[in-house]
């Protein structure tokens, strides 16, 4: 049995336009959103945000992190949301057919900000503080147990889900120049993670297999843009595809 997830990234509190991308899909089990949910907006817009995203899914279900264009503010709400993953690690698939059971979860990380470039978006991040915030992360899910790894030579049961891509892919390339963190394609290569989604670059927009990780840019939400995947469990170890879509 495989599970749905929707992933979009760069909603910049088109809310109308996020709710046209929920409902093409009510059979998804998941919505994982990589950053920048406001546009410059404070309290009001991230709490009209999340209550637009919970209309559709339950808390348990909705994984974030922040973008370079959210606020303190609106990253003080999204703080006190439990999918607000900055910094942590989550199981999910848990109490689902799909799940395997405790001694083989899949994870997720999360890391958010953009790089420092012009210092004019309010979350802008040095690579050395954005890696610290991913390794903290992975550093709280059970990877100890080897049983909680796939089989040798597959990427871990993890996804990890970031604002900035990492370096050297298609999805951080903007106008021919790759703009990402050097630190997350060092992360990528050492852990090899099943999925990366990422945003921020809207000319970004890409899937493609780097090493071996599925790394998902689904492009601006805020332009109908968005990504389906679909993971599924077999012979023990986990496997995803993954689909650009718009409306």
């Amino acid at each position: 049995m495989s599970t749905l997830a929707i992933a979009i990234a760069d909603i910049h509190g088109e809310i109308e336009v996020l709710e046209k991308i929920l409902e093409e899909h009510p059979n998804a089990q998941y919505i994982l959103i990589a950053g920048d949910l406001t546009n410059f907006g404070r309290e009001k817009e991230a709490k009209k945000v999340l209550a637009a995203l919970e209309r559709r899914f339950p808390q348990s279900n909705l994984y974030f992190v922040a973008g370079n264009c959210d606020t303190v503010s609106a990253r003080n709400v999204f703080s006190r949301h439990p999918g607000y993953i900055e910094g942590k690690c989550a199981q999910i698939l848990e109490g689902r057919a799909i799940a395997s059971n405790a001694s083989n979860p899949l994870y997720v990380i999360g890391c958010g900000g953009g790089l420092v470039h012009t210092g004019l978006t309010p979350f802008e991040r040095k690579d050395e503080e954005m890696a610290s915030s991913l390794q903290a992360g992975f550093l709280q899910c059970n990877f100890s147990n080897p049983s909680a790894e796939q089989k040798e030579g597959g990427p871990k049961p993890l996804i990890v889900l970031t604002h900035t891509p990492p370096n050297g892919t298609y999805a951080d390339m903007r106008h021919m120049r790759h703009v990402g963190s050097s630190s997350f394609i060092s992360f990528l290569y050492e852990y090899k993670p099943l999925l990366w989604i990422c945003g921020h670059i809207h000319e970004g927009r890409s899937i493609q297999a780097e090493d071996e990780t599925l790394v998902i840019n689904p492009g601006p939400a805020a332009h109908g843009s968005y990504a389906l995947i679909s993971f599924e469990q077999r012979e023990g170890s986990y496997h995803a595809v993954a689909e650009l879509r718009g409306i």
